[in-house]
């Protein structure tokens, strides 16, 4: 039998593209890591071509496009048109169902296409087969599709939850997933959002990016006093009664509209007790959310995706109920991990569709990105002034762990691009985790973020239970645990005030990190290393040895290992 190649493209708010081949993910990479602008919205042009050359694909072999979305309005939005701002008027009056059918059918009219239909041409892909997903089943699918095995023991569905801020009319959907499909069973429209009308606009409010900074909240959440805001917190939204698996705006304001509410709710609120109690309350309600939805199906294999997945904090709370017997957190849960569930639920269409039997393969690593060798680094140390301050190293991951033990920090380019929003190792910035002072150091001298903003930790994975408290592997940093007496040695990656921590556990997927993490072991006896992605505050994660080496320029950074070239200042 062919090979069937399916492109996944999104071309909305953090776009990329992935390409799938006989249902395995070959390649995948986000538009902003190769334009070096974050959250990059629009045609992803360069990484339409990218992923061909990563799998090594013609693309004149592909057999289906699908795209992520039914129209180009699901925000995101900087700009409010008539069109849109119309709906938010509409939204209150209507149900679930017959808002997203309005919202749909009129907006599909106006999907702007013309930018994707130039980068096809390019490739000579105009007359190739063409499908569009809804936003919230390209989540769907990512969970459901690549699930780990053990989430679907004696093929029983699974319920597939997705949450965010909003995607072609809807902000959370809950499914059962069925082997080959899935089927939806509520939805919330973005009215209700909690993403957005709890989240992003108390995010908002207190002077932060919406649709970027929700993670400083959440961040700053262990600071403050939840009780002493939640009675306000509470008016904002809540599980609809009337309907346990929808949530339900109870300010009566959504948008541009709402920050006149907020204002007045939450005028005398000091700004760290509004995390706390912002973050306590959100965890509550996806909590009830969750339980709801095993309820109503007795489904207790739960798979999840959308940016509200990201929350690890929440995320512990919903691995750590009775009820959820398994639970996956798709890695790359926003909306850049879109394309790869376009490109699945494609793909099993384009089965049912031809009478194929579709191939199911489960998550492994997710390095689905670009990879540079040696000499293409030289050249660009050549070209950048650099080689006199650069040396080979045929040992340079030994040499890396050596220079993290003897409490250096180091920023690592190696192997390819990981895939979504976590630094796993091959574009991060590491350190000792023993090592107070390094926090000071990388946040002020190097990423030069806020200084609350805790840090992650990767583990050996063998090594997890000396510093977890009832780990399981984590190997996406999408989780977080309790931390065991030991944490002293992994102080610098915990999290202040609850101790917990949100982990890469590391094992052979990625032998070279390995390698980095068992010299820092047998220097130090530590199992970790600090863990925070390669990037200046405000940028994408890099991706390529140009990106490295500005990061590298404008940063305090001493040391950098790209490839096995060592660079120091």
């Amino acid at each position: 039998m062919s090979n069937i190649i399916v492109l996944g493209i999104n071309d909305g708010h953090n776009a990329g593209a992935a390409l799938i081949k006989n249902g395995k993910v070959v390649a995948a990479i986000q538009e902003e890591r190769l334009r070096n602008i974050k959250n990059y919205s629009g045609v992803p042009t360069r990484a339409i071509h990218e992923v061909y050359k990563i799998a090594n694909i013609h693309p004149q072999d592909t057999n289906l496009i699908s795209v992520v979305s039914l129209n180009r309005t699901y925000a995101p939005l900087k700009e409010f048109p008539l069109k849109v701002r119309l709906f938010y008027k509409l939204a209150p009056y209507l149900d679930s169902h017959s808002f997203a059918r309005w919202y749909v059918a009129i907006l599909h009219k106006f999907r702007k296409m013309d930018g994707v239909y130039k980068v096809l041409k390019e490739l000579n892909l105009q007359d190739k087969e063409l499908m569009f997903v809804d936003h919230h089943k390209c989540h769907a699918a990512c969970a459901h599709y690549s699930k780990p095995v053990k989430n679907n023991r004696n093929s029983k569905p699974n319920l597939i939850l997705t949450s965010d801020g909003a995607g072609d009319g809807l902000s959370a959907t809950v499914s059962i997933g069925h082997e080959n499909h899935i089927q939806r069973i509520a939805s919330t429209t973005f009215y209700n959002s909690l993403g957005n009308v709890l989240y992003s606009e108390i995010t908002g409010y207190l002077g932060l990016q919406r649709w970027e900074h929700e993670y400083k909240l959440m961040g700053m959440a262990p600071y403050g006093k939840a009780e002493k805001s939640m009675d306000k917190i509470k008016k904002i939204i809540r599980i609809n009664p009337r309907n346990p698996l929808e949530f339900q705006n109870t300010i009566g304001a959504v948008g541009p509209y709402i920050g006149l509410k907020l204002k007045h709710l939450l005028h005398e609120e000091r700004f760290d007790n509004l995390c706390a109690a912002t973050q306590l309350y959100f965890e509550q309600l996806v909590k009830q959310w969750v339980k709801n939805a095993i309820k109503k199906t007795d489904l207790h294999n739960v798979v999840c995706s959308g940016g509200m997945f990201l929350n690890v904090k929440a995320n512990k709370v919903l691995r750590e109920m009775p009820e959820t017997e398994n639970i996956f957190f798709y890695p790359a849960a926003d909306d850049g991990g879109t394309p790869v569930g376009a490109a699945l639920e494609g793909y099993y269409r384009y089965c049912q569709k031809q009478g194929i039997k579709p191939e199911h393969h489960e998550i492994e690593d997710v390095y689905y990105g670009k990879e540079y060798d040696n000499e293409q680094i030289k050249k660009v140390l050549t070209e950048k002034g650099w080689m006199k301050k650069a040396v080979f190293v045929d040992e340079i991951d030994a040499e890396v762990g050596s220079l993290v033990a003897k409490n250096k920090i180091v920023a690592r380019l190696s192997g390819k691009t990981e895939w979504g929003p976590r630094a796993l190792g091959n574009r991060s910035i590491l350190a000792n985790p023993n090592d107070l002072r390094v926090i000071k150091d990388i946040n002020f001298a190097i990423k030069k973020r806020d200084f609350w903003m805790p840090f992650a930790i990767s583990l050996i994975e063998k090594r997890m239970k000396d510093y977890l408290i009832n780990p399981v592997p984590s190997r996406y940093m999408i989780d977080s645990f309790d931390t065991t007496d030991k944490r002293d040695e992994i102080i610098a990656g915990t999290h202040p005030f609850d101790n917990t921590a949100r982990p890469q556990t590391v094992q052979e997927w990625n032998p070279s990190y390995l390698k980095v993490m068992k010299e820092v072991e047998r220097e130090t006896g530590i199992g970790g290393v600090l863990n925070t992605s390669f990037n200046l505050h405000g940028y994408p994660l890099v991706d390529n040895p140009e990106t490295a080496l500005f990061t590298f320029e404008n940063s305090g950074l001493k040391y950098l290992a790209m490839g096995n070239w060592l660079v120091r200042k």
